[in-house]
């Protein structure tokens, strides 16, 4: 392999060993693998586009002639790619080209160099490159390389109808792409893979199909100061994202999405009860902007000194528009106290002030005075905040920098849209995201690709970094974030080499195997070693329902605990530990839709245990419903060594369950009476196996 070439040598400079090695192993691997996809895997906003340019560069050196990028079907990514390239390719002897303003009279000369070419996963800028390819002597002379971009998006190949697989549209153009170069390689970047690894092997459709499952994948190294979700969403990795999320009512989004002035004027955003998540999520932005600015010496003019807040809620272009109207007249009517009530303006700031320094002097910072901040927090209220409505694919490419990325105008720039600002778009030094998309179908990949503030960040900047968003919403993204964050590692340790095993529970309660094309993961599982699976924000039933259930389940437990202790363990039957559970839930109400239900609790006993299961008994316990301090709902009533080391001996071929008796003190938050908590464990010899408990067809 020429690793002194003239592109590849120009640009090695900039990666690290990792990031090389994974440039150079992706060029010695298409060399084998022809038809069949390779798989670069990397972390959201981790430095994906910037790892597979260097492969372009070195591709460059090695015989490749031309570079085809795919991108997601909007004129925003492509703009944003495009201008990327541009820069990175900047001076070198390539052209490049988005496909729909490429030139129609190309000459032998042209032709005969280098060429990157931008193209969406959309009908027409496809049909333009199959004109392309057609129209030139492409197919036998160019050496080409196709970078599918967000390789989950719009290109997964397949869907399931009854026993037969279709291929969908943009997936069958891409796949006639692939065919009509005789040298081509294809591969595909993405920080979501499971929807590819899912792909059928072997399929009849009566036409020529070309591999879609990654016969083998690199993994895109992340540098040091990455932040991704375990960051934001992993208490247990991370005790300082205590700090980061700040709760929005969902009542408060719901008004943000229409104007209605019988419910709310815009005129009172500067009081109004029903819009203080957003009042304050734009006077801390503000605040934290200025002490940034502060931090980094005060210079206005400097481009570092440009910090981000993005409001990701809804898809409609109306309400983009009506919360960039209430944001106006926030920052109005905040400029109108400066001159007319300036100990108003200062309780609003003093009160963020507060909130920030918490977090500020935790990271190790110093605070900025109030003598200092406050006369830089006037100005920047007068004059240093821009407002932008992303949301017309149209105006985008006006609104993006040298980079591909989008401008950042002035010291603080807020953006407001939908789709436009999910995956691929980047956006710089962001410390502010209110969020508030509820798709109806929270998927894996989707809701991932919607956390723009993923990526390389200054720790001064996450220390007055904050996530707004609903309980429900940040909930389902620590659900995301764990499901991720344990697929992805077996991945990269090699350990599903053999596929993930995908069950589900069919009409009948027979749990039967499948293979959906999208992880729909509100109500998904997954079930490794030793994987714990138990109830997470529930309420006790009232004293007087409770206690005859309580009862019945002491009195099923009462012949295993001979010698009348508080701790011990025993063996039971399946049916047993069954009717245990069944009684346990007969003592909770769920607080909401995406607890740990009965008939999921049932469905992995009845289908992980052969006969017997042991059980790991503990009484007298005084566990609170919240986590002291942070107030969230707890989800650990057992303890990791106490309860936790006997239920894993037990648990090797079988699960075992803990059954944890609670006192239910009302001071802990509950009803006043004993309960049982149950959390059963996951046999250790199991393989990887994701229970979806909505199945999508």
């Amino acid at each position: 392999m020429e690793l002194n070439g003239d592109f590849y040598l120009k640009k090695c400079s900039e990666y690290t060993e990792e990031q090389k090695e994974c440039i150079e192993k992706s060029i010695t691997l298409l060399e084998d693998l022809k038809n069949e996809p390779l798989m670069m895997l990397g972390k959201i906003q981790s430095g994906k586009t910037k790892t597979f340019i260097g492969t372009i560069a070195l591709g460059f050196d090695n015989g490749y002639d031309l570079a085809v990028v795919l991108t997601k079907g909007t004129n925003a990514l492509s703009e944003q790619t495009l201008a990327r390239m541009r820069y990175e390719f900047k001076g070198e002897k390539v052209k490049i080209y988005d496909i729909m303003s490429i030139h129609t009279n190309l000459t032998p000369f042209e032709l005969k160099q280098k060429m990157i070419i931008i193209v969406k996963k959309e009908k027409n800028n496809l049909a333009r490159f199959k004109l392309f390819i057609e129209s030139y002597p492409l197919k036998s002379n160019k050496k080409c390389m196709i970078i599918d971009d967000e390789a989950d998006f719009a290109s997964v190949g397949f869907s399931k109808n009854a026993d037969f697989f279709d291929i969908r549209k943009i997936a069958s153009e891409i796949n006639d792409i692939r065919g009509s170069l005789e040298e081509c390689r294809f591969i595909q970047v993405t920080a979501t893979p499971y929807s590819l690894y899912l792909q059928p092997e072997n399929f009849e459709i009566g036409a020529e199909i070309y591999p879609i499952k990654p016969a083998h994948t690199v993994l895109v190294p992340y540098g040091e100061g990455y932040i991704g979700g375990d960051y934001y969403f992993n208490h247990d990795v991370n005790p300082l994202a205590k700090h980061l999320f700040m709760e929005i009512e969902q009542k408060e989004l719901d008004i943000l999405k229409v104007s209605d002035r019988r419910v709310f004027k815009v005129e009172e955003v500067l009081t109004h009860s029903k819009v203080k998540g957003l009042r304050k999520a734009i006077i801390n932005f503000i605040v934290a902007g200025t002490i940034r600015l502060l931090q980094n010496g005060g210079d206005e003019f400097d481009e570092n000194n440009r910090f981000s807040f993005i409001i990701h809620t809804e898809i409609a272009k109306s309400s983009h528009m009506r919360q960039a109207d209430i944001i106006f007249t926030l920052v109005e009517q905040l400029a109108a106290l400066i001159e007319q009530d300036i100990n108003k303006l200062n309780e609003l700031i003093f009160e963020s002030m507060e909130g920030l320094e918490k977090s500020i002097k935790e990271y190790g910072f110093n605070m900025i005075s109030k003598e200092e901040l406050l006369p830089e927090i006037y100005i920047a209220i007068k004059e240093r905040i821009n407002i932008s409505v992303v949301n017309s694919e149209n105006d985008v490419k006006d609104m993006l920098d040298e980079k591909g990325q989008l401008e950042l105008r002035t010291p603080l720039n807020i953006f407001v849209g939908g789709q436009i600002l999910d995956r691929g778009i980047t956006i710089s030094n962001l410390i502010g995201f209110c969020y508030g998309r509820r798709p109806q179908k929270m998927q894996q990949d989707t809701v991932l690709q919607h956390s723009r503030m993923f990526g390389y960040r200054k720790k001064e900047d996450l220390a007055v970094t904050r996530l707004y968003t609903t309980t429900e919403l940040y909930n389902q993204m620590v659900k995301i974030n764990k499901f991720d964050s344990e697929l992805r590692r077996d991945f990269e340790l090699n350990r599903n080499n053999n596929g993930v095993i995908f069950i589900r529970k069919d009409k009948g309660g027979k749990i039967i195997p499948c293979s959906p094309n999208k992880i729909l993961v509100s109500k998904t599982h997954i079930l490794k070693e030793h994987t714990r699976i138990l109830p997470v924000g529930f309420t006790p039933i009232c004293k007087t329902k409770l206690t005859p259930f309580i009862k019945k389940i002491d009195d099923i437990l009462a012949p295993y605990n001979i010698n009348h202790v508080q701790q011990y363990e025993c063996e039971v039957t399946k049916d047993v530990a069954c009717t245990i559970i069944k009684l346990i839930y007969e003592t909770i109400e769920l607080d909401n839709e995406y607890v740990v239900n009965m008939d999921t609790m049932l469905s992995f006993l009845d289908y992980f245990t052969r006969d017997k299961i042991t059980l790991v008994v503990r009484e007298g316990r005084n566990t609170k419903k919240e986590t002291p301090g942070a107030h969230r709902i707890m989800n650990a009533p057992d303890n990791g060594t106490q309860d936790g080391v006997p239920a894993k001996r037990a648990a090797i071929d079988d699960p075992s369950l803990i059954l944890i008796k609670q006192n239910g003190n009302s001071a802990d938050g509950w009803s006043g009476a004993p309960f049982w908590w149950p959390v059963l464990v996951m046999p250790k010899n199991i393989k990887s196996t994701v229970y979806a408990e909505e199945y999508m067809k």
